[in-house]
């Protein structure tokens, strides 16, 4: 049904009463917003309709209607109440929320009315706003956490603030459910737990307030300034897990140390960090001038305040370097992994076929200790001829050698083994075959996953090969062409498969599966 068929339709509200409504207010991504007006009292309220997609789950709608039947609970002069919830009892119309009708517009009007006149909102009234703000979300967490508190949510009546909106509010200590109603808080105003998934309590609530707060006071939002690309949703995760929120005195220097420190406070990312509600209205009503304070007493509070910001900053670039770590370490043990699928793809093709026994997979997720060289995704393919051919990956590098143009990433190494072995911590021997390096390589720096490759090294015809023993993994034992076996090794001489005069020649090619295919017939043809 269009939106406008909606003017003039009645509908049941509190008491029974039925509620003509008169007109649209507005509508977005969780539903539709309209006035209406009690046929018998007169009184005003807001009906909103939610959206049609969720009524397509009805584990997801019930779980959505429990928490918004929770916010009715609710009674505070700071929080937009709710009057009635419907569960779609009005056939084409669905379930649908009365509320108290606010008239006085939103906190995003205001703070875009003051930035457009560049006048800052007096400090005295800020205070009030923050004290309401804060005073309704404590009273909303007794119950629930809103999970989504910006200015767009907090209403204007009258003198005095009010919180609404609790359409993607959710129980106290829930963790986000995988199987019932999902809401996704503003990007610009989400906390770092939401980010990460994290359990949601009422602190999830301090740091969108702790954003509300310094923008009622500077007219600006704390991170937008190092946001890249506003329209993309990881600029604003990066910059909720990672960046510092500015003092808010760099923007406004009259705000009082003890309110600049609460406000850093509730934008801390650890939620443990962040203060109570009890300890925000408790600061908030003792605001005071800096001036009040000793001289001695402020200075040494601002140097303590500089170190903490100091450490808070050194902590976060740690923790932003160890998440790009840990991002890149995933998707080159993906790329490892989807390689290892090629070559099982291939020992399936050939035990289909060969009927006189079967290649065997031994593999070990991970190995390497100080002792042996550290390798992972450590593999044999135990050959039903006799023999085997191994094959594993060395640790990952930021950045390596260029070859082809490319990025060096990572490797690993490939070979025939004589016997069924099924483990081998010995770094030398490499038995009867040939073996050969497989190489990662990164096209582009936006390029995640990367390109493999083989590379057989051989002796140069100008090297003395007898002297070569003892170096680099070589034994009088090593069969010709070869890879190099230790990750130290790999790395620093891959750096000549480019070109260039070098006691090793490089012979790359592009078709692992063929290489693997070419391999394992020499293993098997050099079975006696």
């Amino acid at each position: 049904m269009a939106a406008i068929t909606r003017i003039g339709l009645e509908i049941p509200g509190q008491s029974g009463e039925r509620f003509k409504v008169t007109d649209l207010l507005g509508a977005g991504a969780f539903g539709e917003v309209y006035r209406a007006v009690g046929a018998a009292s007169g009184t005003v309220v807001a009906v909103k309709l939610l959206p049609v997609s969720e009524q397509s789950e009805g584990t997801s709608l019930g779980a959505l209607l429990n928490e918004i039947k929770s916010a009715a609970q609710i009674v505070h002069p700071n929080v937009v109440r709710v009057l009635h919830v419907d569960d779609g009892s009005i056939q084409d119309l669905g379930p649908y929320v009365m509320m108290e009708y606010v008239s006085g517009g939103t906190l995003a009007r205001i703070l875009r009315s003051q930035r457009a006149a560049c006048a800052p909102i007096p400090m005295e009234r800020a205070r009030e706003m923050m004290i309401d703000i804060a005073q309704g979300t404590r009273a909303i967490n007794e119950k629930l956490i809103h999970r989504d508190i910006r200015p767009d949510n907090i209403l204007v009546d009258e003198n005095h603030l009010k919180i609404g909106d609790f359409g993607i509010s959710k129980f106290v200590h829930e963790r986000t459910r995988d199987k019932t109603f999902k809401g996704h808080q503003h990007v610009a105003y989400m906390g770092p737990e939401g980010w990460e998934s994290a359990k949601n309590t009422f602190k999830l609530d301090t740091y969108s307030v702790g954003i509300v707060f310094y923008e009622v006071l500077t007219l600006k939002h704390p991170l937008a300034h190092l946001v890249r690309d506003p329209n993309d949703w990881r600029e604003w995760e990066r910059v909720h897990l990672f960046e510092t929120c500015p003092d808010v005195r760099s923007a406004r220097p009259e705000v009082s140390a003890a309110v600049a420190q609460l406000v850093q406070r509730m934008l801390s990312k650890r939620p443990q960090d962040r203060p109570d509600w009890d300890e925000v209205l408790g600061i908030l009503t003792t605001f005071d001038s800096p001036k009040e304070r000793s001289s001695l007493v402020r200075d040494a509070v601002e140097a303590a305040i500089r170190k903490a910001e100091e450490k808070q900053q050194a902590q976060l670039a740690e923790a932003a370097r160890a998440r790009e770590e840990e991002k890149r370490e995933g998707l080159y043990r993906h790329s490892c992994s989807e390689l290892l699928k090629v070559l099982d793809d291939f020992v399936e093709e050939f035990n289909s076929e060969f009927q006189h026994g079967k290649i065997m997979v031994h593999r070990e997720a991970l190995y390497g200790d100080t002792v042996y060289i550290h390798r992972m995704l450590d593999t044999t393919y135990s050959l039903p001829t006799g023999g085997a051919i191994t094959c594993y990956f060395f640790p990952r590098r930021n950045s390596g050698p260029k070859v082809r143009g490319a990025m060096l990433i990572g490797g690993g190494f490939i070979g025939i083994r004589s016997g069924n072995l099924l483990l081998f911590k010995e770094p030398i021997a490499i038995g009867r075959g040939r073996s050969a390096n497989l190489l990662l390589l990164k096209d582009r720096e936006d390029d995640l996953y990367g390109r493999w490759l083989v590379c057989e090294i051989n002796i140069s015809a100008l090297a003395n090969a007898q002297k070569l023993i003892g170096q680099f993994g070589i034994t009088a034992r090593t069969v010709f062409p070869f890879g190099f076996e230790d990750a130290n090794h790999f790395f620093d001489q891959m750096q000549w498969a480019s070109g260039g005069m070098h006691v090793f020649t490089y012979s790359l090619k592009d078709d692992v599966k063929q290489y693997f295919a070419e391999l394992m017939k020499d293993a098997i043809e050099g079975q006696p």
